[in-house]
């Protein structure tokens, strides 16, 4: 049995992370803002008992971030997988872009995952495979944005781009630990981000998703895969 680590699991991919892991007889640590309103989380928590352990974490907050790590250091010892999946999406264009949104945007989208990453580390280092997934977007990058022209938004994409290249940072100087580090895109799925019109289901975004996790090996560490396992471009 293996510990998995899910930011943002209250809903969306986060949440169905969470739910396909429970199923296949993982433990799952869930975070989330506020567990108290995490209805989904807690129906979970009933029906799979120990395997779930929910607890509070904003990860724009680096206090936060720390007192988290605290917290479930004093729980357990190793993490196997990390999945930072929490993020935030804006839709503007350029006149309704501001230096505060954009700030805020990249905080949480883009600096959060590597803070996560870093007051995670010591768990994930006890890990005899350690892996850790940044869940991004294909909306960064530059080579796909030619072809989609407007698609997305200033603070979102460039956002994505910069956890990309966080990542790849991340994969060169963790390489020495053993530590996987993936830039994950899952495409257009039908969450409250995507929008009921997006082509694919949370089921089958995530189930696609986990099977890349498990087949990677550090030869994939700081690679931008979309969910069907395709390798994007930067």
């Amino acid at each position: 049995m293996r510990t998995i680590l899910i930011t943002g699991a209250n809903r969306g991919l986060g949440f169905e992370f969470t739910r396909q892991y429970l199923e296949a007889g993982q433990r799952v640590i869930a975070t989330c803002r506020q567990p108290a309103k995490a209805v989904a989380l807690r129906e979970l928590e009933s029906r799979y008992g120990e395997l779930l352990s929910i607890i509070s974490l904003d990860v724009s907050n680096e206090n936060d971030i720390i007192k988290a790590a605290d917290v479930l250091g004093g729980q357990i010892d190793v993490i196997d997988t990390l999945i930072n999946n929490a993020g935030v999406g804006r839709w503007e264009d350029i006149e309704d872009t501001t230096l505060d949104l954009m700030t805020s945007v990249y905080r949480t989208n883009a600096a959060a995952p590597l803070i996560v990453t870093r007051a995670f580390l010591p768990m994930l280092k006890k890990s005899q495979r350690p892996l850790v997934a940044n869940i991004t977007s294909f909306l960064g990058s530059t080579s796909k944005q030619e072809e989609l022209g407007v698609a997305g938004s200033f603070c979102y994409n460039a956002s994505k781009a910069a956890l990309n290249m966080i990542g790849k940072m991340l994969s060169i100087q963790l390489k020495g630990d053993g530590i996987i580090v993936l830039l994950q895109s899952p495409g257009w799925a039908s969450t409250d981000m995507g929008g009921e019109e997006a082509p694919n289901s949370p089921v089958e975004v995530v189930a696609g998703m986990i099977k890349i996790f498990e087949n990677a090996s550090l030869g994939n560490s700081g690679k931008f895969y979309q969910w069907t396992g395709e390798e994007l471009p930067w």
